[in-house]
């Protein structure tokens, strides 16, 4: 009865919903595609059957995404190729990236973190130029990765240095005049319920109101962990040829319920949270958009209010009813650039204000794009983590079918940082061949690291990272092989296995997508399809009470994605085979999940 119930809700969006204005999520907007056609005359009129006819305005803030320099498909997605990736949370889109290992303590409600290199400090998110930090003191220091909100971009990009990876966001935009608006549907197994609606329009003056909203619920009987969440964005602004000025807000709301662990592991539970996270900035940008100089000034508000409720299973009568903490950053972003064909030059200082401390950072960036070689250069001095870094990146392909890629990165403590610590070297480096249509690498991955943060979100006994060198070899193949088919795999084997980082850790991905385009010659049809398949050996948890290992976890899982016209039917389901596992010890993963809906854009 519950399947068929959510098979008739998505039946019935399917057919009450008009589909002579809907828009794909798979290609890019309408403006470039097939024009709306104007509306037919009548009797009432001669005036009645003008249309006014869509225009595309200026688009909103300035941004220097950096040049990537992997071999092969680089890591960035566009607002389509996001929805299309199955990707419902960040670490989703993060078990992509080798060197990177993600945790979760079940499905969609329960905090989510990554390690990059084994070191949790070494994953940083900029969203429109904004670093999002911690601000929730009982996780340790570690970011909480279920609080970024992957349904509001529009690109985002990964550039994986020798030290750390760094994650560029960029919030949706409207640049049409027409009235765009989406809406999204899905559920599934765990009583997963997720609705998105999407609403943006520019007016002739280039003026822009946007407004977006996603709710998700689950109720979890076994363990994956129960809650809902509600999200909110707003932009208003204005943007002409030459400059820009908006107002954005995003403002999340996630509660959780306690998730208890299996019982034979004496694990203590994931305590219930109801949580508010709020960004909020004011943005003024001039200069020109694709090349020549440009200038950016960005003022923000970045705030956290949390209650945690105790563990009423224990010591009931002598704990608080609630345990809330609060806390709010103030930053103040100013970066200008310059682009000239090839050259892209960044300069940027960011001021923090936080708990009554100011911190200041200043960073500068030079990127040189050619056919054969792609060359990066970034240094920073970052006040808010009392470091110096600088690393430089490349990539070349002195032949059509052999190329190479890697990066050094170089990490100064300042003197404030403590007398004893020592400076860091990272390298990651590999080579590839191209062989037909994939290429096949090999790569070395060796990484200083630092004493570093424990994952306090899922247990405030577990003991932080030791310092220590780490070092890894990797093998990916990636790339298109055949009519449609694709590969996308890679496998880590570090030298040993250390505290947060399995030894053996591996992803392989068969794709296929294909739009028919000799039967349906204006793309009103596309199939998208994956197999994935994922391995990640044991892996140690340190604690104050001994080491937890957890057991070896092999998933496989699959998407399926049909779009006819402007609606897309997804249909994805994971571990189908039912292994059980878990990725935090004590905490089981969900043993099949399917997830299925709809979305459906509209314009005009």
């Amino acid at each position: 009865m519950r399947i068929s119930t959510r098979l008739g809700l998505v039946a019935g969006a399917l057919l009450f919903t008009p589909v002579a204005t809907a828009s794909a999520q798979v290609v890019p907007p309408p403006a470039s595609e097939v024009p709306i056609p104007p509306k037919p005359k009548t009797d009432s009129g001669p005036d009645t059957a003008r249309v006014k006819a869509d225009s595309i305005k200026a688009p909103i803030g300035r941004f220097a995404d950096p040049a990537l320099y992997e071999i092969g498909p680089q890591y960035e997605w566009n607002r389509a190729q996001l929805f299309a990736t199955g990707a419902l949370t960040l670490v989703d889109l993060l078990d992509r990236i080798p060197g990177v290992t993600t945790f979760r303590s079940g499905w969609l409600s329960t905090p989510q973190t990554a390690t990059y290199g084994g070191d949790f400090r070494r994953v940083r998110i900029f969203y429109d130029g904004l670093e999002i930090d911690n601000l929730d003191g009982r996780t340790g220091g570690v970011l909480d990765l279920s609080s970024v909100q992957l349904w509001t971009l529009e690109h985002l990009s990964i550039e994986r240095t020798g030290g750390e990876l760094r994650i560029y966001m960029r919030s949706w935009r409207v640049e049409n005049t027409d009235p765009y608006t989406r809406a999204d549907i899905a559920t599934g197994n765990e009583d997963t319920n997720l609705y998105r609606g999407f609403y943006g329009k520019r007016l002739d003056n280039g003026g822009v109101l946007q407004v977006a909203g996603q709710q998700y619920g689950v109720t979890s009987t076994r363990f994956a962990g129960s809650g809902d969440a509600l999200s909110l964005l707003t932009r208003v602004g204005v943007a002409r040829k030459k400059w820009s000025v908006d107002g954005f807000i995003l403002r999340h709301h996630p509660t959780r319920e306690i998730q208890r662990p299996i019982a034979a592991t004496g694990q203590p539970p994931v305590l219930a949270l109801d949580a508010t996270y709020t960004d909020a900035y004011l943005r003024a940008a001039v200069g020109g958009v694709s090349s020549g100089p440009w200038a950016q000034l960005t003022i923000a508000s970045l705030g956290f209010k949390g209650t945690t409720q105790p563990d009423r299973g224990v010591g009931a009568a002598i704990l608080a009813d609630t345990l809330e903490r609060r806390a709010s950053e103030t930053q103040y972003n100013i970066s200008a650039g310059y682009t000239l064909g090839a050259l892209r030059l960044e300069a940027g200082d960011r001021l923090r204000a936080l708990n009554g401390v100011t911190y200041n950072g200043a960073s500068a960036r030079a990127d040189l794009v050619s056919p054969i070689a792609t060359l990066s250069g970034f240094v920073e001095h970052d006040g808010f983590r009392k470091t110096t870094n600088a690393d430089v990146g490349v990539r070349a392909q002195p032949l059509p079918f052999f190329a190479i890629s890697g990066s050094m990165s170089h990490s100064v403590p300042s003197s404030s940082g403590g007398a004893s610590a020592a400076s860091l070297t990272s390298i990651r480096g590999e080579a590839a061949i191209k062989v037909f249509g994939p290429w096949l690498s090999g790569g070395v991955i060796s990484a200083d690291r630092a004493a570093g943060l424990a994952p306090l979100a899922y247990d405030t006994t577990f003991l932080p990272t030791s310092s220590g060198r780490i070092s890894a070899q990797t093998a990916t193949i990636r790339g298109p092989v055949l009519a449609g088919f694709g590969v996308d795999a890679w496998v880590t084997r570090w030298n040993e296995s250390v505290a947060y980082q399995p030894k053996y850790e591996g992803r392989s991905e068969i794709n296929y997508s294909n739009d028919f385009a000799r039967r349906f010659p204006r793309r009103d049809f596309e199939v998208k399809a994956a197999a994935v398949y994922e391995y990640r050996g044991h892996t140690l948890f340190p604690g104050s009470a001994g080491d937890i290992e957890t057991a070896v976890s092999k998933t496989l899982s699959g998407i399926l994605e049909i779009r006819i016209m402007r609606a897309v039917i997804s249909y994805q389901q994971r571990n189908i085979l039912g292994y059980q596992y878990d990725i935090v010890p004590g905490f089981e993963m969900p043993r099949v999940l399917a997830i299925y809906g709809v979305r459906w854009d509209f314009w005009n």
